[in-house]
């Protein structure tokens, strides 16, 4: 045998060789991205799902129903909407010489520590 012809031979054994592993290597990531799509196909689908309970949830006929039965709320009036100013009119006149005796004069925040309030700040 030549040595031309055993060098093609090996060539060609060669050859063979890394397209049978190329093409399993291809055929491998055809697969995963053939799952991948499954995947995505079922998450936009579970998108697709979750949108439409989201505007079932918040269909407003559905949540004033709900807000009716299940709180002890009533509509607002016109009356009860007022300004910043408006409200300074409507607060009762404080006496600012008189401080809590738990309030320190210089503190800027005082705070209520009985009652209903207790715990929560307390701005003039």
């Amino acid at each position: 045998m030549r040595r031309s012809t055993l060098l093609l031979f090996l060539l060609t054994v060669a050859v063979g060789t890394g397209l049978f592993l190329v093409k399993y290597r291809v055929q491998g990531l055809e697969d995963q991205l053939q799952g991948l799509n499954k995947n995505i196909a079922t998450d936009r689908q579970a998108i697709h799902v979750l949108k439409a309970e989201w505007s079932h949830l918040n269909d407003p006929k559905r949540l004033k129903k709900l807000a009716g039965r299940h709180l002890d709320m009533i509509p607002i009036a016109v009356g009860q909407v007022t300004t910043r100013r408006g409200l300074a009119a409507r607060l009762p006149e404080r006496a600012d010489d008189t401080v809590a005796a738990n309030e320190s004069p210089d503190s800027p925040d005082p705070v209520a520590e009985s009652g209903k309030a207790a715990g929560k700040e307390f701005r003039p």
